[in-house]
């Protein structure tokens, strides 16, 4: 089975090179050609990613792909697969193992009432050369997809009254998550700050979603807008039991140059937890920020880790020492 997916997996990559293809090269996609292709079933007997990821960003996925596709997106695009072919029944379905076959039965019920898939099985030739005017008028349209691929296409001036800006506050306030996410990451486009946009974000830093709230505290670092009540929700965030709220508020508080005596605690202990759980990454994150908020970092780790963590403080100085020698190699090359 592993060798007739396999060569199923090169041929469609080929086939997508061949094609110049822009994204042919990510496993994920050519994971997709292959279901849509109509060779889906061999695939979904391999379980390639037993388990989802904890996080991963939807609305950046050309910039952190996922190595291949898992249940729920396998599911997704064989739904397609048979809405495309007008196959409200397909009899492969039965071939398929229930972790799949269940949500790509009610995906393709979904599909055939709503038709909300920006996908087309006979697409015109110029699907993605629309301009500016048109993309704002998909964004209007009832299906999610279509905002969500129109959100994805919009283009940002200085202007803080643009339509597009307007457009992407009314969907900060959307009801519907994906769209929200969508509308976050589109505010991190934008060439210029917007202060309307930026009270937006702040709203949703009490949204009941992790990943809203991790992006919005994200946006609002890239545009340095911490104010007191946001640089308060990023220190909670370090404390949280899932990686990416800890490493959105740490991302965020990251940003800042000094940082209040009462978020150091939180800091000190999300370092402690990342060496513990020797997450080397939010090491190096943490030491990045200590050395940026304090004059003496070296210091902090050993009075923090000599007595109650000895055996951290070594890794600590060592990945604090590479941070430190990477900025100054990055500071001499922007001199140079």
């Amino acid at each position: 089975m592993l060798t007739a997916v396999s060569l199923a997996h090169h041929i469609v990559g080929d086939w997508l090179h061949q094609n110049k293809f822009a994204y042919a090269h990510f496993p994920e996609i050519v994971d997709l050609a292959t279901v849509m292709t109509g060779l889906g079933v061999l695939r979904s007997q391999i379980p390639f990613v037993n388990t989802s990821p904890p996080y991963w960003d939807s609305t950046l996925w050309t910039t952190f792909p996922r190595p291949f596709l898992d249940g729920q997106g396998m599911a997704y695009a064989m739904a397609n697969a048979a809405w495309g072919r007008a196959n409200k029944t397909p009899d492969w379905a039965v071939q398929l193992p229930s972790e799949i076959k269940r949500p790509m039965l009610k995906s393709l019920k979904h599909l055939f009432k709503t038709h909300d898939s920006f996908f087309h099985p006979n697409p015109p030739a110029s699907r993605f050369d629309h301009t500016q005017s048109e993309w704002l008028q998909l964004a209007d349209e009832k299906s999610i997809s279509k905002q969500i691929i129109a959100i994805r296409h919009l283009q940002f001036d200085g202007h803080p009254d643009s339509p597009q800006a307007m457009l992407i506050t009314e969907r900060l306030r959307s009801h519907d998550r994906s769209i929200m996410l969508h509308a976050i990451s589109a505010t991190e486009r934008m060439k210029a700050k917007n202060d309307v946009l930026i009270d937006e974000l702040r709203m949703l830093l009490e949204h009941r979603d992790d990943e809203v709230r991790s992006k919005a505290v994200c946006s609002l670092a890239r545009f340095s807008a911490l104010d007191e009540t946001a640089i308060h929700v990023a220190a909670r965030m370090l404390d949280d039991q899932h990686r990416f709220v800890a490493y959105a508020g740490l991302v965020a508080l990251a940003s800042l140059d000094t940082i209040p005596a009462h978020v150091m605690p939180a800091a000190n202990r999300g370092l402690i937890r990342a060496l513990q759980t020797c997450d080397y990454e939010l090491v190096g994150l943490f030491s990045a920020a200590f050395n940026r908020w304090l004059d003496d970092p070296k210091t902090h780790y050993e009075n923090l880790l000599r007595e109650d963590s000895p055996e951290y403080l070594e890794i600590a100085l060592e990945v604090l020492e590479n941070v430190r020698e990477q900025l100054v190699g990055l500071n001499e090359t922007a001199t140079g």
